[in-house]
């Protein structure tokens, strides 16, 4: 347990069973997953039963923050145990195995490799996959399939980055590349392993664009969604030069969102983008319930960073306020 508390934006669940000095390890990461979660209280109508399903068997940090509230450098510091005013990235790039503070530093999956476990990963667990002289660090690979977009743009105005885009497609989940990665999570979960295994697990969504099928849109209904409360005063203690100084040229301004009338159907975009992951999370945990390792495995979920949808008139990341960095 010691390795997981070190990592911190974590909600750890710990099973103890016939062989407890080495547990198995599924290491689950949901790419810019705020606190909108059941059980962390961000959003009162989200719903994610598999999760606040886990955290009612487990230890929860509801205070936890990431080191960055950037993909690249969130996952670098979480793999490495090393903080970005060491390692040196605050952005997208550069990738973990070209920052010379890392040379030396293994992922965590190569720690558990070298200590005797088997490792898997699959999806989005470093930003840039496990590339160069990280290709070691994984035994097996679980894939890391794209789920589909629509040939045209489907909700997002013209002038919007095209990543800014959502609605209710494709059709189905199976069609969807988290859902794959699931049940390709789920498979491995049913094999017999002659060694310990650390088994990672990286979702997508809710990255945009927020796209997922239909029936998680209709869980819920547009016109009754709560959205976040954004005083007019909000900022005015700030100053006026530390308004720009998080300005994300892929996103769009919160003036944007607004006056295109966006607020409310990209707030609906995320929460049935939350709920579906949340599905995805529950075909992995289901797996391992109905497996022979469902005693001895240590369950790790966490997310890179937070998110903004309006708040302190900001959408997305790349703040220091905590809609940016509080993670379950």
């Amino acid at each position: 347990m010691k390795l997981s508390i070190l990592f911190l934006p974590f909600l750890v669940l710990g099973a103890f069973a016939k062989d407890a000095s080495k547990p198995n390890v599924l290491f689950i990461a949901i790419d810019d997953l705020n606190d909108w979660v059941g059980f962390m209280g961000g959003h009162p109508q989200a719903k994610t039963p598999h999760m606040d399903a886990l955290a009612k068997r487990g230890r929860i940090f509801t205070n936890a923050h990431c080191s960055v509230p950037v993909c690249t450098s969130s996952r670098n510091s979480v793999m490495s145990g090393i903080g970005p005013m060491t390692h040196g990235s605050y952005e997208i790039g550069p990738k973990y195995e070209q920052l010379p503070a890392l040379a030396d530093a293994p992922t965590i999956q190569r720690y558990f490799k070298d200590h005797g476990y088997y490792s898997l990963s699959g999806g989005k667990v470093l930003h840039h996959n496990f590339g160069g002289r990280l290709n070691e660090d994984i035994d097996r690979s679980l894939g890391r399939a794209r789920s589909p977009r629509p040939r045209k743009p489907m909700s997002r105005p013209g002038s919007w980055s095209g990543a800014w885009d959502w609605g209710a497609y494709p059709e189905t989940d199976a069609q969807m590349g988290d859902v794959q990665l699931a049940e390709a999570a789920a498979k491995a979960l049913k094999e017999d392993f002659d060694e310990p295994f650390f088994m990672s697990v990286g979702f997508f969504r809710p990255h945009v664009p927020l796209f997922v099928p239909p029936k998680w849109f209709e869980l819920y209904e547009e016109d009754k969604i709560i959205l976040p409360k954004n005083p007019k005063t909000d900022l005015d203690d700030l100053p006026k030069n530390f308004l720009t100084i998080n300005d994300y040229a892929v996103a769009p301004t919160h003036a944007e969102v607004v006056g295109g009338g966006n607020q409310r159907s990209l707030t609906h975009a995320y929460l049935a983008s939350v709920s579906f992951v949340d599905h995805c999370v529950g075909l992995v945990l289901n797996a391992l319930g109905d497996s022979s390792h469902a005693d001895n495995t240590i369950i790790v979920l966490w997310s890179d960073h937070g998110w903004h949808l309006g708040e302190k008139q900001h959408w997305a990341k790349r703040t220091l306020w905590e809609e940016s960095t509080r993670v379950p």
